[in-house]
Formats: C-alpha cells, sequence, structure tokens
C-alpha cells in the first residue's frame, strides 16, 4: 500500500497526486522561489533536535548552504547560444542504507527546477522522520508553497506496478540501490524520452603512504585516526564509499611501524562510535567466511576488536563483496601505490588517500585498465556529497539544455 510521506494533498490517491503535480510548471533553474525554499530547509535542520545524534544531517545543511548554492549555481553557466531549463518530473528511488542521501538529490532537483516524487525506504528513520517533518511544518506556516507543489514524498512495498506508474510519467529516473534493485527497476518501462541514471553497488577503499604516517606526532596522528572513523564506521560501513580495504604502501618493517601506531590510534577512538551486538557478529562471521575462500588471509587483530582487521597479501572486488561492512577492514601492503592497479575494479568507486602527491595519484590512474575509481578524497571525506557522483554530473542530468540560434 502507498503511503504519502509528504504531499500538499497528502488525502488524494496517488494518481490524483501524479496529474496534480504534472499539471504545475517547472520552475527556472536556480529560481528565488527554489533558492528561499532550500536555504530556510537548511536552517531548519540545523535546528532539529535529532542534530547531536546524527551530524550527517549537519552535513546536509551545511552543503546547501547560500554560498554552496551559488556555487553549484555557477557550474551550470551555458553559452549564449544555450538556455538552462529543468527537466520536468524527475523520479528518485532512495536507497535505503543511508537515510539522508536521497536528499542531496532531491535538493538539488528542486534547486533545478523541477518537479520531484520521491519513493523512500520503508525502514523505521529518524533522520527521514526529520526531513519530512520540515515539510509539514512549512506548509502549516503557509511557505514555499511554490515548491511545496511540486514535491510528494512516498513510501510503498516493492511493487511493479507502482513503480511503472511513476516511472511512465516521469522525464528522469534516479535509482540508489544494489545491484539486484537496480536491476529489477531497470526491467521496467520508462518513458521513451526519460533519462534513466542508476547508483549501484560500489566500494571504497583506503591507501595510506607508510613513510608519511612514520613521520606524523601523536596529534596528527589522532586526527588522522579521527578522520578514518568518520570514513569507515558512520553507517556501519554501509556507504558506497566508506572503506572496506586499507592498503600500505612502502617497505615491511616501515609498514608493519606505522600500522601498529595507526590501528592502536583508531581503536582508542573507535568508541565514539556505538558498536551493536549485531554488528559484532556480523563482522566476525565474515571474517571467517573470508578466511574460508581466501587462502592467506589472517586476523590482524583480535575478533572482538572494533574494527576488525584482517590481513591479506592481495584484496580484489571479490574480497570486498563477502563483506557487510560493520567494521571489517582488510589490510593489504603493497610497494608502490601503482600496484593497486590491478586489485580495483568497475565496482571500486572511492579511494581514500593519506600521503600521496598529485603525480602518485595521476600516475595510478594511468594504470586502470577498467572504470574503477570516480572519486578520490583525503581521509575524513569519503561521505561528502557532490554534484558530481560516479563519474556523471547530477546536474547536466536534473537540466535540459535548449540550443538558440548564435550570433
Amino acid at each position: 500500500m502507498t503511503r504519502i510521506l509528504f504531499s500538499v494533498d497528502g488525502t488524494a490517491p496517488l494518481d490524483a497526486q501524479l496529474a496534480r503535480i504534472a499539471a504545475q510548471a517547472p520552475l527556472p533553474p536556480f529560481s528565488a522561489q527554489a533558492r528561499a525554499f532550500v536555504t530556510d530547509f537548511a536552517r531548519r535542520v540545523f535546528a532539529l533536535p535529532v542534530l547531536r545524534d546524527h551530524p550527517e544531517l549537519a552535513t546536509l545543511a551545511h552543503w546547501f548552504r547560500p554560498a554552496a548554492q551559488e556555487h553549484l549555481s555557477r557550474r551550470l553557466q551555458s553559452p549564449a547560444n544555450e538556455h538552462l531549463l529543468a527537466r520536468g518530473l524527475v523520479f528518485h528511488l532512495a536507497p535505503a542504507n543511508v537515510d539522508v542521501l536521497f536528499a542531496y538529490a532531491w535538493l538539488m532537483s528542486v534547486l533545478a527546477g523541477n518537479r520531484n516524487v520521491a519513493r523512500l525506504s520503508q525502514k523505521p528513520s529518524a533522520q527521514r522522520e526529520a526531513l519530512v517533518s520540515i515539510l509539514h511544518a512549512m506548509r502549516a506556516e503557509g511557505l514555499h508553497d511554490d515548491v511545496l507543489q511540486r514535491s510528494v514524498l512516498l513510501t510503498y512495498p516493492h511493487d511493479d506496478a507502482t513503480t511503472t506508474l511513476l516511472s511512465r510519467q516521469c522525464h528522469a529516473r534516479i535509482i540508489w540501490g544494489g545491484d539486484a534493485t537496480v536491476a529489477k527497476i531497470r526491467s521496467l518501462p520508462l518513458a521513451p524520452l526519460a533519462l534513466e541514471l542508476a547508483f549501484p553497488d560500489r566500494f571504497g577503499v583506503a591507501a595510506i603512504d607508510a613513510a608519511t604516517l612514520a613521520a606524523s606526532d601523536d596529534a596528527e596522528l589522532g586526527q588522522l585516526a579521527h578522520r578514518f572513523i568518520n570514513d569507515v564506521l558512520w553507517f556501519g560501513q554501509q556507504a558506497c564509499s566508506s572503506p572496506r580495504t586499507l592498503y600500505w604502501v612502502g617497505t615491511a618493517d616501515t609498514v608493519e611501524a606505522a600500522r601498529a601506531r595507526f590501528w592502536a590510534a583508531v581503536r582508542a577512538q573507535s568508541g565514539q562510535v556505538a558498536d551493536e551486538p549485531a554488528a559484532l557478529m556480523a563482522r566476525v562471521t565474515d571474517a571467517h567466511l573470508m578466511a574460508a575462500l581466501a587462502p592467506g588471509l589472517h586476523a590482524g587483530s583480535a575478533l572482538g576488536s572494533y574494527p576488525l582487521t584482517l590481513n591479506a597479501g592481495r584484496a580484489d572486488g571479490r574480497l570486498r563483496e563477502l563483506q557487510s561492512g560493520h567494521g571489517l577492514v582488510v589490510d593489504v601492503r603493497l610497494g608502490s601505490l601503482v600496484e593497486l592497479a590491478p586489485q580495483l575494479d568497475d565496482r571500486d568507486q572511492t579511494l581514500v588517500q593519506h600521503g600521496f602527491s598529485r603525480e602518485a595519484l595521476v600516475a595510478l590512474l594511468d594504470q586502470l585498465g577498467n572504470r574503477a575509481l570516480d572519486r578520490i578524497v583525503p581521509f575524513g571525506r569519503a561521505l561528502d556529497f557532490h554534484p558530481v557522483w560516479d563519474g556523471t554530473d547530477l546536474l547536466d542530468v536534473l537540466t535540459r539544455k535548449i540550443t538558440l540560434p548564435g550570433n
């Protein structure tokens, strides 16, 4: 059964909701109305009572502050013989593993001027409920009607008929989900002129130059450990960009010493992110499965450690897909960064790195024989959102360009 989470007419059936929203003309990209709505939305996120327990909400609000909106709008500057319009009606299928991720694409789509229908997960979520409550508060206060009229947030069980109904009326379909979810939805009809953008299963990996870490003092090491914890342990390591493998680059002696210092610093701070009994059971189970299927892999720490580390001579995507997250990291030593290239495949999205020059990173990219790596970021930035995601500029999908006669 479809449940409307937010609409200006929440009691209407879905077909009536679609008819109403389809009758609304798109707004111009980065209109005053859209900017005012997003600015107010971000301000209200900062005031949420749940903000202390969910710092990812503060990150979302900061990402859409007025200065950031202006930066996004400058990405859309077009030549004199092109004119930008909204794409039209965008159908968002949000992920279940990272509750706030849908809000980035949805708010970008609002700024682009689109009408939006977002199907959210049925899993209970304090973050989701807090964000939806902001929309209801705006509606009750009589604010931002031009924007609120153009958005419907709903949830429903996996249902091909409902998804097809929405897909046939949209101008862009954006899918966040696992490979099976993406394959299933892609099998459903889409309006002939609609674009589709899918974000399936991807992995994150990390790399540290051991000599650089060895030269760090205790304060620098503590900061690096804190940033690594933010990358790995938030969201239970479920985000596609959360590192599952840590590659150490350097001589055996240097790596061994650096590992000892680094993991001691990480575990000294890991209590900042709660560890659940179910998460402990999941990573221990995964560790035993991986040890059985990957000869030479062995525990790098006690099984009760958080995070739990496994040492391996090699770790590629086949090993990463055995991991369900929850604070399990595979440690691998490399002699040079370019040796990482053969261990990456198309599913490896993000490289979180520390201690490497731009030249070394470019040399690694030049050795890739596939489409691995869409992002390289410093430690602490794995979970940052960017308008270019998985190599695609979202604003290109959320808008369309009309060519005009030249001068």
